[in-house]
């Protein structure tokens, strides 16, 4: 099967995102459970296919839209210094960009979000690690200039989150 046919097939099973967007998900709603809010980060992995004079502001846009979805939903933001060492897990919810060159073998827009927490082994407590405890991932195949499907694309992946914190966490207002 060719990569374009398993493309099409991919996105006739998962209905609700943008045009060219797939979503891979593996995420662990039961990791948020109890949390009180988290940080958010959105970076960009790779973004050579991208002019550097408009990274920043892309950046901001996305970040905005990503703390605008978080607070809209009730979820608190850890953004005061100190914050997130204060609070429980430390919770970074990280959202990484990579913009390449459309070339046969890469989609131009991937990304990620994460949920890192700090966790301790069972078998050696003062262990402390970061982990990934919440993550999905997506592709897009469309212009890097079309920045309302590049928004959505990181919106469908915030909103996932907060589906799975929402529905852990059902104190939260909404």
């Amino acid at each position: 099967m060719s990569r374009k046919s398993l493309y099409l097939l991919v996105l006739f099973f998962l209905p609700g995102l943008g045009y060219g967007q797939t979503s891979i998900q593996s995420h662990y709603r039961e990791s948020l459970r109890g949390l009180s809010g988290v940080r958010v980060v959105v970076l960009f992995g790779r973004a050579e296919a991208l002019d550097e004079s408009k990274r920043p502001a892309l950046l901001e846009i996305l970040q905005s839209d990503a703390e605008e979805k978080l607070t809209k939903a009730g979820i608190r933001l850890l953004n005061k210094p100190g914050d997130v060492q204060s609070t429980p897990g430390s919770p970074e919810l990280f959202v990484m960009v990579t913009l390449d060159k459309p070339n046969g073998h890469v989609f131009p827009v991937v990304t990620e979000t994460r949920l890192l927490q700090k966790a301790r082994l069972a078998q050696r407590p003062e262990v402390e690690l970061s982990l990934a405890t919440w993550v999905t991932k997506s592709i897009g195949d469309y212009q890097l200039s079309d920045l309302y499907l590049m928004r959505l694309q990181v919106g469908n992946e915030i909103e996932q989150f907060i589906r799975d914190y929402l529905a852990v966490n059902s104190t939260v207002s909404r």
